[in-house]
């Protein structure tokens, strides 16, 4: 049964390609999907999690309460030409949109049909620019690359630093977000969060398109195209479902009217599709195509479809070291080898020793822990199956791949 809605799933995806406008979050999905089995098998557990979510059939564990998290936000800025290597404020402007929407904190409540204002909620979601880096550095959370390849995000290589573009830090534990050129009317897109992580996971958008301010362009320069693609990195879909036009799909959201089609511009309440009156579509939806100026909220549903997402495919956001006040003066780098291994390891430390050092695996559970005695230890991970996992200690991560 899980493969033939998965199936149905992929037929989905298909379908709509040839509709994208300004989001090319299903059609990066999908490619990736055809390119990269283990995520396919991901996005598959992911479709089973998101109908259990919308069934109202979820496990006791999935249903426990939230805490509140702050998201470690790295923004790579990659740009050919001058003009697109953005402001440091203009990046802080970002920041602070993403804040202020995903906790229902906008002054422009009132422009929400009051049928719907009160499905709108705070997330419980925090983005901030890191202040450690993953080899336990201080940084601003910003890194800027110049490039000579053209479009270089519609081209696929903005994570490829071979190829020009920047490689991601380490992406269970941060949000990447490459501000680069797309070709044509592309905004921006994010990889859906499958249980197995995207190579390419994070967010991708032009500098037309993010922040308030400097390359930011009228109808975008209101820094709600990233609060969109933000929606999509926490688990999100489009309102209108996979099947552009033909009504019989779901966002998985059950607090979300049915709806025809993607709305651009902004659209007068109410705007009537799919026999969804009286109200029409949520068009003022973050998931929709509507201008900055028109959207305007998450629904309820929504906010706890991207909590349970945090809790279980981006679990390792609780667990990150990228965001902190407190500098250590005793931090001291370490070296891991062999990396790749075949299961056991050697760690040397310098002179002084970490109080402990954790390993996760990609979806963020912690796999081992142990207190290092000595200046370089062995540890056998032969027990446990193959793949990447993150090693960290106070300041410090980095990535293990046993084969």
């Amino acid at each position: 049964m899980k493969k033939l809605l998965f199936t149905c799933f992929l037929a989905l995806l298909v379908s709509t390609i040839l509709a994208q406008g300004s989001c090319l979050t299903t059609e990066q999905t999908l490619l990736e999907m055809e390119r990269d089995a283990t995520f396919a098998g991901g996005m598959e557990a992911f479709q089973v999690l998101s109908e259990a979510f919308e069934h109202g059939t979820l496990d006791d564990a999935s249903r426990e309460g939230f805490k509140e998290v702050t998201i470690p936000v790295v923004v790579h800025v990659l740009y050919r030409l001058e003009e697109n290597n953005i402001s440091y404020d203009q990046i802080l402007s970002q920041i602070e949109v993403l804040n202020r929407d995903f906790n229902w904190q906008q002054s422009d409540k009132d422009l929400i049909p009051e049928v719907w204002r009160d499905l709108g909620a705070a997330a419980k979601i925090k983005f901030k620019l890191a202040d450690r880096d993953p080899d336990g550095n201080f940084t601003n959370g910003v890194t800027r690359t110049q490039t000579d390849v053209e479009n270089i995000g519609t081209e696929e290589l903005y994570y490829l630093a071979h190829r020009g573009g920047v490689a991601p830090w380490t992406q269970p534990f941060y949000m990447n977000i490459w501000v680069c050129e797309l070709k044509g009317n592309s905004l921006g897109f994010a990889i859906l969060p499958g249980s197995t992580m995207s190579k390419r996971d994070g967010v991708v958008i032009s500098p037309r398109a993010f922040g308030t301010m400097g390359t930011a362009k009228p109808p975008y320069n209101l820094g709600r195209t990233m609060v969109h693609e933000a929606g999509h990195y926490f688990g999100l879909r489009h309102v209108w479902g996979s099947d552009n036009e033909k009504c019989g799909s779901t966002d998985y959201i059950d607090d979300t009217p049915k709806q025809k089609a993607e709305n651009y511009g902004c659209k007068t309440f109410p705007s009537i599709s799919c026999n969804n009156g009286p109200n029409g579509d949520m068009f003022m939806n973050f998931m929709d195509y509507s201008n900055d100026v028109c959207a305007l909220l998450f629904t309820k549903r929504q906010v706890e479809f991207m909590q349970l997402v945090l809790k279980t495919n981006r679990r390792a956001m609780f667990y990150s070291n990228g965001v902190t006040s407190v500098a250590d003066p005793n931090l001291n780098e370490w070296k891991i080898y062999p990396n790749p291994s075949t299961g056991v390891v050697h760690l040397e430390f310098g002179d002084t020793l970490p109080g402990k050092m954790e390993l996760f695996n990609v979806m963020g559970e912690m796999v081992g822990q142990w207190i290092p005695a000595n200046n370089i230890e062995r540890w056998d991970l032969s027990s446990l199956p193959k793949g990447v996992y993150y090693l960290r200690s106070l300041g410090h991560h980095q990535s293990l791949i046993l084969r």
